[in-house]
């Protein structure tokens, strides 16, 4: 397997329901376009000089796509559950780091405990931070489980 530096990204969130857990995350995943290939789980470092895209390009069935992911499913009804990335970008765009949350809060909760990660995150290291950007989904439970998704997924070109 021949691994190279993602060249582009985007970040996406969904929240969805389904008639398991299983199948809620699986139809925010739909929703985000991301539904029909193979997540291959990353930890949260940006690569220097990223391109940000809007959507998700075409891609084939089944593609083998790095991806930092948070995600939270509940069958409780009346439960409200959120998930978020946070991205930093640093000064120059000489690389960042992404942090990903998901638990029974809203979404604005949610977005601020990223934001305080990836503030964290690059003062640990002395980077500057230029740009903060967040995806983030938010669903309250009816009768059906439910999924809160969000994602930033890399392409190689």
């Amino acid at each position: 397997m021949s691994w190279t530096t993602p060249k582009k990204a985007v970040m996406l969130a969904a929240s969805a329901e389904g008639g398991t857990k299983l199948n809620a995350f699986d139809n925010a995943l739909l929703k985000m376009g991301i539904g029909n290939v193979n997540l291959v789980k990353l930890s949260s470092v940006i690569p220097s000089h990223i391109e940000w895209i809007e959507k998700v390009p075409e891609v084939p069935i089944g593609m083998l796509l790095p991806t930092v992911y948070a995600h939270i499913e509940s069958d409780e009804p009346g439960t409200t559950i959120s998930a978020a990335l946070g991205v930093g970008i640093s000064e120059g765009n000489e690389g960042g780091l992404i942090y990903e949350y998901s638990g029974y809060c809203t979404k604005e909760e949610a977005t601020e405990m990223v934001r305080r990660m990836v503030e964290e995150g690059f003062r640990v290291r002395g980077w500057k931070l230029k740009e903060f950007r967040v995806a983030a989904a938010e669903i309250t439970v009816k009768n059906k489980p439910a999924a809160a998704v969000a994602a930033v997924v890399m392409f190689p070109y």
